[in-house]
C-alpha cells in the first residue's frame, strides 16, 4: 500500500493546496491546539520521511483562511497513551480544543463532564450541518456500532466524540518463524513450550494487556458461548469488560506468568520496528502498527514477510474519536474534523498512519481497490465488504485479493464482518480503574 502513497499524495496537493510561506511575525486570528497520538496524521512526507508538501494541519490552515478570510495557527501536540493524555488535561498542563482519545477513555471523560457535547441527533443518527462530511461519509456500521455504546446518562458516544480510526489487536509474526496455527489463539502467550520462550512483546498499555489475560482465563466460557446467537457479541463483551476483584486477581497471575515465559518485553511503540529487526518473533499489535511493520519489512533492504493474526476466541475492536475537552473553541474544532472526514483528506491520513478511516464513498471505494485488489482472477479470495460501506457507492463492495496476501494488510485494514462479531469495545471501568492500575503497577515490577 505504501508504494503508492507518493504519488496519490503528490496528486491530491496539486489539486487541493497552494504553497505559500508565512514570516515569522504573521498574527493570527485564532489559534487551534489539537493534541493526538504521535505519528497519527499526515504529515506532508514520504515512506522515508521525506517532506514532499504540505501537512495535513498546514493545508487546513490554508483552507481556512480561504474560505473565511481570517487566519490560524494550528498547535499541535502528541501523547503516547490514553492515561498519559487524561492526566495531562486533568492537570492542566496543556488545554487543547481537540484531542482523539480511545473508546473507554471518550466514555470516562463524558461520564466526568469533561467534553463538550456535539449537536447530535439520536433520530436521525446525523450531526448538524457543521459536520456534513461525517454525515455523508461516515460508514453505517463503524456509526452503528459507536451509536450503540452508551454513557452514564445514557446518551451515545457520538454526542462527545466523531470516528477517526478504528482497528483490531492481534500478533503481528513473522511466518517463518511461527506458523499461522502456533499464534491463532491468545493461549500461546502461556505456552511452556521453550520455542516460544521470550519470542513474544505485549504492550505497555494496561488495557490492551488485559485483554490478552481476560481471553486466556475465561477461555472455556468463551468457547462454550453461541456464536451464532443473536446476542453473542454481547455476552463476550460482558466477559471481555470483567474487571471485579476476582477477574484482576486472575489476570494479575496469568500476565506474570506470561512474563515469565514467553514475553520479552513490554513496549508502545518500538516494536513496530523491532518486530521487523527479529529482535522477537511475535508482537502484540494494533492492526494499523501491524501494516506498517509489514510494510517497513517488505521495503527493507533484505526484504521479509510479516503477517497479521487475530486470535481465533475474538479480540478487541477499538475506536479513536475527535473530542471537544471543556472550554475549547467548539466552532473551530468542528471546522477542523469536518476538513479531515473529506474523502480525499481522510484517504491521505489512512495512507500515511495504517489504520483504517471510518470515511467510505466512492472515492474511498476506488483507493482500496488501487490498493488491494488483485489485477487478475488467479488465485485470489473474495471479501465483501458491503456491511461496511454500505449505500455509499453502487452495488455490493466486493473485492478479490491475491491469495498470497491472506492474513496480511488487507485483512488487519478490513476485517470480515464475522471476524468484527468477534470483536468487543472496551468499556470504562469505573470504580475498579484503580485497583486495576495498582494490579498493572505489580505485574510490570514483578
Amino acid at each position: 500500500m505504501k508504494t503508492k502513497s507518493v504519488l496519490f499524495a503528490s496528486a491530491l496537493l496539486a489539486i487541493s493546496s497552494v504553497s505559500f510561506l508565512v514570516g515569522c511575525t504573521k498574527k493570527y486570528d485564532y489559534t487551534l491546539t489539537i493534541y493526538n497520538w504521535e505519528d497519527y496524521i499526515y504529515e506532508g512526507t514520504d515512506e522515508d520521511g521525506n517532506i514532499i508538501g504540505d501537512s495535513l494541519v498546514e493545508m487546513f490552515e490554508q483552507y481556512y483562511e480561504e474560505k473565511t478570510d481570517k487566519t490560524v495557527k494550528v498547535n499541535y501536540e502528541c501523547f503516547s497513551t490514553n492515561e498519559e493524555m487524561y492526566q495531562q488535561i486533568s492537570l492542566g498542563a496543556i488545554k487543547p480544543d481537540l484531542i482523539c482519545p480511545s473508546d473507554y477513555m471518550i466514555q470516562r471523560m463524558a461520564n466526568e463532564g469533561k467534553l463538550e457535547s456535539f449537536n447530535y441527533d439520536v433520530t436521525t443518527e446525523k450531526y448538524d450541518e457543521k459536520l456534513d462530511n461525517w454525515n455523508n461519509y461516515g460508514s453505517p456500521f463503524i456509526n452503528d456500532r459507536f451509536s450503540s455504546q452508551k454513557l452514564k446518562d445514557g446518551s451515545s458516544f457520538l454526542k462527545y466524540a466523531v470516528p477517526y480510526f478504528w482497528g483490531t489487536m492481534g500478533f503481528t509474526y513473522d511466518p517463518e518463524y511461527f506458523t499461522p496455527e502456533q499464534v491463532s489463539s491468545w493461549s500461546c502467550l502461556w505456552s511452556t513450550d521453550d520455542y516460544f520462550k521470550k519470542q513474544f512483546s505485549l504492550k505497555d498499555s494496561m488495557r490492551d494487556t488485559y485483554v490478552t489475560a481476560i481471553f486466556y482465563v475465561y477461555s472455556d466460557e468463551i468457547g462454550a458461548l453461541d456464536e451464532s446467537a443473536e446476542y453473542f457479541n454481547e455476552q463476550l463483551s460482558d466477559i471481555f469488560n470483567r474487571c471485579d476483584d476476582a477477574t484482576i486477581a486472575l489476570v494479575e497471575t496469568a500476565l506474570i506468568q506470561a512474563k515469565s515465559r514467553t514475553v520479552y518485553g513490554f513496549e508502545v511503540d518500538e516494536g513496530k520496528d523491532d518486530i521487523v529487526r527479529g529482535i522477537y518473533h511475535a508482537n502484540l499489535a494494533w492492526s494499523g502498527d501491524s501494516v506498517y511493520s509489514m510494510d517497513s519489512a517488505e521495503s527493507a533492504t533484505e526484504g521479509k514477510i510479516l503477517n497479521y493474526s487475530l486470535p481465533s476466541e475474538g479480540s478487541n475492536v477499538w475506536f479513536d474519536g475527535w473530542c471537544m475537552p471543556k472550554g475549547a473553541n467548539v466552532e473551530l474544532a468542528q471546522e477542523f474534523i469536518n476538513f479531515i472526514c473529506k474523502p480525499e483528506n481522510a484517504a491521505l491520513c489512512m495512507d500515511a498512519v495504517g489504520y483504517t478511516s471510518p470515511i467510505v464513498g466512492d472515492e474511498m471505494w476506488e483507493l482500496v481497490n488501487e490498493w488491494c485488489a488483485a489485477e487478475d482472477e488467479a488465485d485470489t479470495y473474495e471479501v465483501d465488504l458491503s456491511f461496511y460501506f454500505g449505500d455509499s457507492i453502487e452495488g455490493e463492495a466486493l473485492i478479490d485479493i491475491p491469495l498470497e496476501n491472506k492474513g496480511r494488510q488487507f485483512d488487519a485494514q478490513y476485517p470480515t464482518e464475522e471476524v468484527l462479531n468477534r470483536c468487543c469495545l472496551m468499556k470504562d471501568f469505573g470504580t475498579q480503574t484503580g485497583k486495576v492500575e495498582a494490579m498493572w503497577t505489580r505485574v510490570k515490577g514483578a
